[in-house]
């Protein structure tokens, strides 16, 4: 929380399980949540809670346990998320997403991806949460982008305008996205990303092959808004809950694009996303993945997306951000 006040940020995102938080029906464990309240009321950081992962208890009958998912039953969320907004009214836990990319075949329980299904799950969980705490706002689990891939993943712009179709305006003040960056420029539209990325020189090919919305910070989040308005829903932002480029190198053979991205361009880019965004206007509070995965879990795919060394030695994104104008 001190790095996020040293660059001038004031929100951090946090995941949280429900599933360690509520091993036996209705026994709240907020034991471990509640320095993370503290560390950031001092800090005057607004934090944004992502709630994931059903307890085994709340899952369907012969659940795949090797993947997490969501509950049977939606109201056994509701009852967690508003005990969770309840406890901490009035502190700096701002907002609750519900969920995280369920378009998604492991991130719903290996289960059929069904966003009639995902709007079943929020429409309890908003209303328990406005029910204990008016002033959080309820954010939308953010898709993946993803293009449609059978049973593993259901295209992002499809997923949501389903769940537009099934009243996602009436129940979020904001709508979750994860514009991924990939190897290819903020600014950089998912029809010239292929141009872009030979004219820098690419190995990851993804733009070029299998050319889609999705490998491009930009057309994601214009394609979100353009969904959200052409459903009524101008007046709601879209929340960018999870968004980067990897560089430096992949640690994992399966994110070869990170192979491409120097920690320059990782700078660049991001802070142009950033400048792109309040500009356009209806853009919520942005969370950039991550902050210390280097720190925290070296090595992994995840730390790929880092802003500071292991040693907490600010990487050039870092003093860009810090230098960035708010």
């Amino acid at each position: 929380m001190d790095k996020t006040k040293e660059m001038g940020f004031t929100w951090m995102k946090q995941q949280i399980e429900w599933r360690i938080f509520e091993s036996n029906p209705g026994q709240y464990g907020f034991g471990d949540i509640g320095p993370i309240i503290g560390a950031a009321n001092l800090r005057g950081v607004n934090l944004l809670f992502s709630v994931v992962n059903a307890p085994d208890w709340a899952r369907e009958p012969g659940f795949d346990a090797s993947v997490g998912g969501p509950p049977a039953d939606p109201q056994t969320l509701a009852n967690f998320v508003g005990a969770l907004a309840r406890e901490y009214c009035g502190s700096s836990l701002r907002a609750i997403e519900i969920w995280n990319e369920q378009n998604l075949h492991y991130e719903w329980g290996n289960k059929p991806l069904n966003p009639a299904e995902y709007m079943a799950l929020l429409r309890p969980s908003y209303a328990a949460i406005k029910a204990a705490c008016p002033s959080i706002y309820v954010i939308s689990g953010a898709p993946t982008p993803a293009g449609d891939n059978g049973s593993f993943a259901m295209d992002d712009f499809r997923y949501l305008e389903e769940m537009f179709k099934n009243g996602l305006a009436g129940y979020v003040d904001g709508i979750g996205a994860h514009p991924s960056g990939y190897n290819v420029p903020a600014s950089v539209t998912w029809q010239n990303a292929c141009a872009a990325i030979q004219q820098s020189g690419n190995s990851f090919n993804g733009a070029c092959d299998n050319p889609h919305h999705s490998w491009s910070f930009r057309s994601t989040m214009e394609g979100y808004r353009n969904i959200a308005v052409v459903y009524g829903a101008a007046n709601i932002p879209i929340w960018p809950t999870e968004f980067g480029w990897a560089a430096g190198g992949a640690f994992n053979p399966a994110y070869a694009y990170a192979n491409d991205n120097s920690y320059d361009e990782q700078a660049v880019w991001t802070v142009e996303a950033y400048q792109m965004m309040r500009a356009w206007g209806w853009v919520g509070p942005a969370f950039l993945w991550n902050l210390n995965f280097r720190v925290v879990a070296n090595g992994t795919e995840k730390a790929q997306w880092g802003i500071v060394r292991n040693d907490w030695a600010p990487l050039p994104v870092f003093d860009a951000l810090r230098a960035m104008g708010k």
